[in-house]
């Protein structure tokens, strides 16, 4: 299962705004049976997660309930999944290990083209729950469908033809050098909505900044785009600042004089941040200036 990469939406996900996810192969995992004990620390994450289902009252909610006599005997096994996808980075490491795991172990019923996205959505999102406390859903369908979703503003969810690497414009991933937990930012993100202002501002800035970005991109409007992504990061820079590493505000606010644009990649906190410029000679020319390392998409 590829990771993914969720350009737009990142907790906007959660109430109104649009969202734009791509699946992103460099980062990939699969499920496999740890005979030697070299990967203890992954089955035994699996088998909480068993548990979880076993017990918990979400399960019966699932339209397609996990065989889970199967997956204990597996876990028994020593059941892994054997991953290049690095940890609470923004890549959707625990949205690829349960699309896996539904892959292998939920007992689907129904013939393929009734398996809509809504449908494994709403699954995922109980799923993926376990995990982060709250989940769309979205990361595990994208490492699924493996393929680019758009999920407009009445959730409705489609594929969309969309190559990053086709793109006219040039993106490259940004390595803060830690990590950042979702769950908490989730929290703390929805814990924001108890002040008004806030509510306001997600409302009348994040939404129309974030699916401005969306519709231009997909439309090829660079100049609209920018000036909503703009706006999207400036929005970041005010209201998201807990979800960015201290040490990369100053850089954010800076790289808009070369024409670089950076935002947060998923819930941020840590782990990858997305940068976006009109072509690579002016990403590459600024990674340069300031002796930022990117990876390249």
């Amino acid at each position: 299962m590829n990771s993914k990469l969720l350009l737009f939406g990142e907790y906007g996900l959660m109430l109104d705004a649009m969202a734009l996810s791509v699946p992103f192969e460099r980062f990939s995992g699969y499920l496999d049976f740890d005979r030697d004990q070299f990967h203890a620390e992954s089955t035994a994450e699996i088998r909480k997660f068993y548990e979880h289902l076993k017990t918990g009252a979400e399960s019966a909610k699932l339209h397609f309930p996990f065989k889970l006599e199967i997956l204990k005997a597996d876990i028994e096994r020593g059941l892994f999944f054997n991953s290049n996808i690095p940890q609470q980075y923004g890549l959707g490491s625990s949205g690829a290990l349960v699309a896996a795991l539904f892959s292998w172990y939920a007992a689907v019923s129904v013939p393929e083209e009734e398996l809509t996205p809504e449908i494994l959505k709403a699954d995922f999102s109980i799923l993926e729950s376990f995990f982060h406390g709250r989940s769309s859903g979205i990361d595990p369908l994208i490492s699924f469908l493996n393929k680019p979703l758009l999920i407009d503003s009445e959730k409705k969810i489609q594929p969309v033809q969309f190559d990053l690497s086709e793109s006219a414009l040039s993106f490259a991933l940004i390595d803060t050098g830690t990590t950042g937990a979702t769950g908490p930012l989730v929290q703390h993100f929805i814990a924001q909505f108890q002040i008004p202002e806030f509510g306001l501002a997600f409302e009348k800035q994040f939404i129309p900044a974030n699916n401005g970005c969306i519709e231009s991109l997909l439309n090829g409007n660079q100049q609209n785009f920018f000036l909503f992504l703009e706006q999207l990061i400036y929005f970041q820079l005010q209201h998201f600042r807990r979800m960015i590493p201290g040490n990369f505000h100053a850089v954010i606010s800076e790289a808009l004089n070369d024409q670089v644009f950076i935002k947060l990649l998923g819930s941020g906190g840590g782990g990858f941040l997305l940068a976006i410029a009109k072509t690579s000679g002016c990403l590459n020319k600024w990674a340069e200036k300031t002796g930022t390392e990117l990876l390249e998409i």
